[in-house]
């Protein structure tokens, strides 16, 4: 058997599982192998030039504050305040030594901060006088200083760099120095001060992280001058951390990868033979990739456990559903809008199926809507064209007309032939059902005139319209039929005036027209009843549901007629429609 009938044998499922699990997986382990390579490649890299940084960073510190304790030495040892009080003669007497103190005191602290530069220290005169400057007390020189006295001596004015003289953690090495007169060239003693050691820390302090990050000043003979961590301080160095200054010290590379778990690179200042030495623990710089590598991980085996679960769930929801949907989709081709299917699957399947059996219900749907809208075209046109004819109002007319003249009231039958006369040229309005809301309002107004006419006392009415809406465009016949329902229904009966409003405006992208009167109202139930499908229609208000439908056929569902009416107090008739131009 080839692999063509093997493939051929395979179940759906198997060959969805077959395909897709490799199409998933080969890709996500490349890109997470690569990933991991260009993460811990520029991890490495990036702590390694980081690390660097920091250490000639430190090293430039370093090399300056030394520079900046043996220019303030130089400073102090030319002194002639200090250089006078060394050479003056002062009696052999306790006054003469408190003179002499008092001189070397005043001298010293008048040139430099003490406490900012020097720990300890002391001065040796040539006459054999050692001042405290700590203490300001006058001491007798030991061998040790005698000795140390004529080595600095024969140095000739050289600074030297050494170990300090109180072995303590405050003191990060000492600086001797012969005091030279600048006039006669004469020696005048030496100077021998310790350097605090607090100097070189608080320069590298806040740039070090603590948690992964060393480091060290050591002198050459391997004593740790300075470190943040401040227990090893004085003390000699680890064999592993001395043995990589001394590969560094004698290799042109500052960088040297240890055997261990850190990364230890090392300098030598350009001042005196003390080395800088940074080290950095190898997990710091792996601890990204490996956490990145975790993630991945974890991604990698959830990827794939719900790549299984989730094609085998797609096969099994496949295999059935198609044969379904095959037998439903030849039927309907062969147009048999009746048939159904059984699918109840929420995936892309079942909604293809809801999609089927929707299209179906559509399809009938459509054509029952298409026949009951041109139905309804037909029924609102003649409706309109009736509501245009009314041949009734005209009778009435005319009959008011022919009394007012035979009771020879000529200027109101005049007036009420002028009003009719527009108003059914405003109505025939050659044949156009769409006229701007200015002719409109003419119809109206000639109706509500016409009205005042025949009954002057019935009712006053206003309309305040924008100017900015007049020109807009509007179904003709949709206001006179709610101003006309207004006058004979709900003023009629009234002794007392009424009064009709109307009133308009824009509404964003819809035109308002709201008309109001306080005539007789209209219960809620009869409101309902107007507009309720399926009841009896109200005769005298027939023209309000007939007014909404033209709308809603027109421009849709989301503009009409709203009434709000109370009984006895009055009726309030929203119009809405789409701004037109």
């Amino acid at each position: 058997m080839n692999l063509k009938n093997i493939w051929r044998a395979l179940s759906l499922k198997r060959k969805i599982l077959t395909v897709f699990l490799p199409l998933i997986m080969i890709p996500f382990l490349l890109v997470l192998i690569v990933s991991l390579t260009i993460i811990v490649r520029n991890g490495k890299a990036e702590a390694i030039k980081n690390a660097e940084d920091k250490l000639m960073l430190v090293s430039d510190q370093m090399d300056q504050i030394l520079s900046n304790v043996q220019y303030n030495i130089k400073a102090f040892s030319t002194s002639s305040a200090l250089q006078d009080a060394i050479s003056s003669d002062y009696p052999d007497s306790t006054y003469g030594n408190y003179l002499f103190s008092t001189s070397m005191h005043s001298a010293i602290y008048n040139i430099m901060d003490i406490q900012s530069y020097i720990s300890d220290g002391y001065i040796q005169t040539f006459d054999g006088k050692v001042f405290d400057i700590n203490t300001d007390s006058i001491q007798t020189p030991d061998a040790e200083m005698n000795e140390y006295y004529d080595y600095v001596v024969a140095q000739k004015g050289r600074i030297l760099l050494g170990s300090p003289r109180e072995k303590n953690a405050g003191s990060a090495f000492n600086i001797s120095k012969s005091l030279i007169d600048i006039d006669t060239g004469q020696c005048l003693g030496i100077l021998s001060f310790d350097i605090r050691e607090a100097l070189f820390y608080d320069s590298y302090r806040s740039v070090i992280d603590r948690d992964n990050e060393h480091l060290y000043l050591v002198d050459s003979d391997g004593y740790v001058l300075s470190s943040e961590n401040r227990d090893v301080l004085r003390q000699k160095a680890s064999d592993d951390l001395w043995r990589a200054v001394e590969e560094i010290s004698s290799a042109t590379d500052s960088l040297s990868l240890s055997q261990n778990d850190s990364l230890i690179l090392a300098t030598t200042s350009e001042i005196g033979e003390f080395h800088i030495v940074y080290v950095l623990k190898y997990y710091s710089i792996y601890k990204e990739a490996l956490g990145l590598a975790l993630i991945l991980a974890c991604i990698g085996i959830s990827a794939l456990l719900v790549t299984i679960v989730l094609t085998t769930v797609l096969a099994q929801s496949l295999t059935k559903p198609l044969a379904l949907l095959t037998t439903y989709a030849d039927r309907t081709g062969h147009g048999d809008f009746s048939a159904d299917i059984q699918i109840t699957s929420k995936d892309e399947i079942g909604f293809l199926a809801e999609r089927f059996k929707k299209m179906n219900r559509n399809i009938k749907n459509l054509t029952i809507r298409i026949y009951d809208e041109q139905t309804q075209k037909k029924e609102y046109a003649l409706n309109l064209l009736q509501a245009q004819i009314n041949p009734h109002f005209l009778y009435n007319c005319l009959d008011n007309i022919s009394s007012l003249i035979a009771d020879r009231k000529n200027d109101p039958a005049l007036s009420m032939l002028y009003h009719l006369g527009r108003y059914y040229r405003s109505v025939l309005s050659k044949g156009r059902n769409i006229i701007t809301i200015r002719e409109e309002l003419s119809l109206v107004r000639d109706y509500l005139e016409i009205q005042l006419i025949k009954a002057p006392n019935l009712f006053i009415y206003t309309i305040d319209i924008s100017d900015d809406i007049l020109n807009l465009k509007i179904m003709k016949m949709l206001l006179q039929p709610i101003v006309e329902n207004a006058v004979m229904h709900g003023f009629t009966g009234y002794k007392d005036r009424r009064s009709l409003h109307i009133e308009g405006e824009l509404a964003g992208s819809a035109v308002l027209i709201t008309i109001t009167d306080d005539g007789r109202g209209i219960s809620e139930e009869a409101v309902h009843s107007i507009f309720s499908e399926g009841t009896s229609m109200i005769p005298r208000h027939f023209g309000l549901k007939n007014i909404r439908e033209r709308i809603r056929l027109k421009y849709g569902p989301s503009f009409g007629v709203t009434v709000k009416s109370v009984p006895g107090k009055g009726t309030k008739v929203i119009v809405s429609f789409p701004k037109l131009l």
